[in-house]
């Protein structure tokens, strides 16, 4: 597979149909990352930090309203913890010079 930028990538295989030896309803499977690192590409993506951005920002706000908290310390030392990947996904998104 020839590759034009560093970045990562995955192999997924599935079926719609159990077929022997696997009789699930529905097989998938799927690798854990491949990182791939070309000479002179950057390793961070501005879209996919934008992309991250975004669902930060809803898990956030989602978090925010959720009554389910055990307390209060707990929301706000999981509210930091999301705070803090927002932030680096943000200046993973700004453009380069």
């Amino acid at each position: 597979m020839p590759f034009e930028s560093s970045g990562w990538c995955v192999l997924r295989a599935f079926s719609d149909k159990a077929e022997y030896p696997i009789l699930d309803l529905y097989p998938y499977a799927t690798t854990s990352p491949v990182y791939v690192n070309m000479a002179g590409t950057p390793l961070r993506s501005p879209l996919d930090a934008a992309y991250f951005l975004a669902w930060m920002g809803r898990l956030i706000s989602a978090a925010q309203s959720s009554p389910s908290w055990n307390s209060e310390t707990e929301k706000q030392a999981v509210l930091a913890i999301f705070d803090e990947a927002w932030h680096k996904y943000e200046t993973i998104a700004k453009p380069g010079p």
